[in-house]
Formats: C-alpha cells, structure tokens, sequence
C-alpha cells in the first residue's frame, strides 16, 4: 500500500484521460436534454430517496460530481444552491458547459479538488451531501471519506449515498462477458486498472493506471456511525445502476448491486 495521495493522484490522471472518450460518447445529448426544465439524469431509486428529504430550497455539494449532470439533476428539483466537486479537471470543464448551457451558472460552482483537500470554507455550508453510484471504491481511506463529508455538512443536515454494492465487487466479466465471483469481500490490496475507465462502451485502451479499493458494508456505515451520524434510510438495488458486471442483473441467483443510503449529522 502507498500512502493516500499516491492513489487519489494517479486516478486523477486516469480520470483525466478517460474525460475526452466520455465527453465524445454523451456531451452532445447532455447539453440538449439539460436546457430542459424536467431534465433528470438519476436513477429512479435515487429520486424516490431525495424525495425523503426537503430538497427545495436547499444548498447541495455534489463530491465527485464528474461533469455535474446529477447536481444539475437536483438543481431542477428545486435545490437554491449546488457545489460539485472533482479532482479531474477535464470533467469539471464538462461541467461548466453543461450548466452555462442550462443557465444554472448563478446558482451552482464547480471546484477542482483532490476529495480530501476541500478547503475549509466550505465546512458546515450544505444542507446536503451527495455522492453517486461508483465514488466510494475510488477513496483509499473511507473512514476520512467520512470525515470529509461530515465536514461540510451543516448540523441536522443529510449524506445521501447511491453507491455499487460492495458484494457487486467481488465479481469480474471474462471474455463472454459472463461474471462470477473472484474476489475474496473481505479483499484488502487494492485492485489496479490500465485498462481505461470508460464505463460506457466498455472499450479498453492503454490508460495511465487507476486504482480501487474494496469497502465493505460495515465499514460504510461504521465511517458514518462513528462521526455520530444517524442512518435514517437504506435500500438494496437489484439492478444495474453502475454498468459494471451488468449480466448479473439477469442471472436467477444475483448479489446485491446497489444500495441508497440516507445519514444524518446531529444537531
């Protein structure tokens, strides 16, 4: 193991290379479809579980915002104010056209961040915090995740997680596309990537490399737990909201593939 910042330096490389393949694939969509006023980019179980908090009005910082589409997301749904934070820059320039596009620059910033840098003026200004399916595996220390995101939320204020399940990482696609378990879930190495990161087509290209990290589920909650956070909410997805090992969706005897999650710091 290398010390945190080894990690969340070479995947912002990585990000940073795979930023152009993504941006060919859907930018073109996105700025069409956000100029919309129920423009909507989330997952149908993340909807229903914002819903269970009072969005309107709301100020909302998005970690790990890729190119902000969620944040827009939830702007829509009637947020006052939205940060989105990333460490790969090219995303966040991704970003800056989709909200220019859909008029929303008075109302959100997106900041260039390594994660665990967030400055401290950010501390305690969000009545929520969100984070979308794929963030967690990337943070080699989830328990100063956690404390990041404790950080800026305000007191009573609400971590709303939508995140692969950690079951789901345990298994790997062969050359048919067929996935089946390789991996032990108690996995402490991480893995690492060259194989490119883009998650759309799938397409492997020689990429600087990426690195993930196995957390489990008790190790989640008990990052959250042990900041004194209460869970409020928790739901298992059985279908694929992270395009990874998608097949599984289909097979009779599948794992876990996602979950959302509701926190909440105390008062």
């Amino acid at each position: 193991m290398q010390n945190r910042k080894y990690y969340t330096e070479a995947n912002r490389i990585s990000w940073n290379e795979a930023a152009p393949r993504h941006e060919k694939r859907n930018q073109q969509k996105l700025l069409q479809d956000v100029t919309h006023t129920d423009f909507n980019a989330l997952e149908p179980e993340l909807t229903e579980t914002l819903k269970r908090i009072d969005i309107q009005g709301k100020r909302v910082a998005q970690i790990c915002c890729n190119n902000a589409k969620d944040l827009l997301s939830v702007m829509k749904m009637g947020a006052s104010y939205g940060l989105g934070v990333d460490a790969a820059s090219a995303f966040i320039e991704q970003g800056n056209e989709l909200i220019t596009t859909a008029h929303y620059q008075d109302k959100m910033e997106l900041l260039v961040s390594d994660v665990y840098d967030i400055p401290d003026q950010y501390k305690e200004q969000f009545d929520v915090v969100l984070t979308t399916v794929g963030v967690m595996s990337w943070m080699p220390d989830i328990s100063a995740f956690f404390k990041v995101i404790h950080s800026l939320i305000k007191p009573g204020g609400h971590y709303v997680v939508e995140e692969m399940h950690p079951v789901l990482l345990m298994y790997e696609a062969d050359d048919q596309g067929v996935s089946r378990p390789l991996y032990s879930y108690f996995k402490k190495d991480p893995w690492k990537d060259t194989d490119g990161l883009d998650y759309f087509g799938h397409v492997e290209y020689e990429a600087s490399p990426s690195y993930s990290f196995q957390h489990k589920m008790d190790d989640i909650l008990m990052a959250g737990i042990n900041l004194g956070m209460n869970l409020k909410y928790i739901r298992e997805i059985d279908r694929d909201i992270s395009n990874f090992c998608m097949d599984l969706e289909h097979q009779e005897a599948k794992p876990p593939l996602g979950f959302n999650m509701i926190m909440q710091k105390q008062r």
